[in-house]
């Protein structure tokens, strides 16, 4: 007797209702067990299996730009939250309130530990000015398995109205100093230190 049958008759089910039953056990049974962490760490684009090493992640948050007023007319006061969102941990950080459309943190936020497919969420609000609740002016999702180990990446998120430029720097390495970066960008982006 299969064990679809002794499911049948465990569950009082007739044939028409045990249609489909033997083949959901066989793919249920039949289907690879795979654990997170198990992934390999190819170089392979095409391979599906995730890398789950563990490595050191500088996501700095530059500016934003194009921010939208108050209904009452009043300059935004907009501040940015980074969630490292990983299979088993959330790690979250919060930039100082800014004033006004235009405005530019230049603050960095480093993590250990960092799983090379963690996801890191962006979101940008706008402090409430009579002690409410934050209103939410945009979000950003970004994996860190589309980031090359040691390459620094910006992104350019646009909002509900207005634009945020964020950099992730994501390393197996340690990383460099926040000073260090900044001057290795000038050298890349060819800007002279004066």
């Amino acid at each position: 007797m299969t064990s679809a049958h002794l499911l049948a008759r465990h569950l009082k089910l007739d044939g028409e209702q045990l249609a489909g039953v033997r083949t959901a056990a066989v793919l249920r049974h039949d289907l690879p067990l795979q654990r997170a962490g198990q992934g390999t760490a190819s170089r392979d684009p095409d391979d599906k299996d995730l890398d789950h090493r563990q490595g050191n992640l500088r996501v700095r948050i530059l500016e934003a730009e194009g921010l939208p007023n108050r209904p009452d007319g009043a300059a935004c006061e907009p501040y940015v939250t980074v969630t490292n969102a990983e299979l088993t941990r959330r790690r979250v950080r919060k930039t100082a309130p800014g004033a006004g459309s235009d405005v530019r943190w230049d603050e960095a936020f480093d993590f250990e530990g960092t799983s090379a497919c963690a996801q890191i969420v962006i979101d940008t609000w706008d402090r409430s000015s009579q002690g409410g609740p934050p209103d939410l002016l945009g979000k950003a999702v970004v994996s860190l398995s589309e980031c090359r180990p040691g390459i620094p990446h910006t992104f350019f998120s646009n909002l509900l109205e207005g634009k945020l430029v964020v950099r992730l720097l994501f390393d197996f390495a340690s990383l460099p100093s926040p000073e260090e970066e900044e001057a290795q960008m000038a050298q890349i982006l060819g800007l002279s230190q004066a």
